[in-house]
């Protein structure tokens, strides 16, 4: 909680390295599947994770790595979207550690 309040105080951008990542990248896809599957499990939304379409990382201020993705699920009609999902956690550690810190809808233009 207090690590949000401080970031939420910066300028945006002024702390931000944000690097891009290879969506295909395995990584990359366990932490896309780990955002669909923690949401879904907390909303039930019968989400079904189908991929990331593109990600980047950035160093976390005190450790840890934290993954910013678009990932795109399927919901039970069948129907895909797109989420930005925001991920905290330490790469090849135990995915009991990772936080999901932010999912939400992409508006489809």
């Amino acid at each position: 909680g207090a690590v949000l309040l401080v970031a939420a105080m910066l300028p945006e951008g002024a702390a931000a390295k944000w690097t891009a990542v290879n969506p295909n990248g395995g990584v990359v896809q366990q932490v896309g599947r780990f955002a669909v599957i923690v949401y879904d499990l907390a909303h039930r939304a019968g989400l079904t994770y189908v991929g990331v379409a593109r990600g980047e990382t950035e160093e976390a201020v005190g450790g840890g790595t934290i993954y910013r993705l678009v990932v795109a699920a399927a919901t039970p009609d069948g129907s895909r979207a797109q989420y930005e999902c925001l991920v905290w956690g330490v790469p090849a550690s135990s995915l009991s550690t990772w936080k999901l810190r932010r999912f939400r809808k992409i508006a489809m233009a």
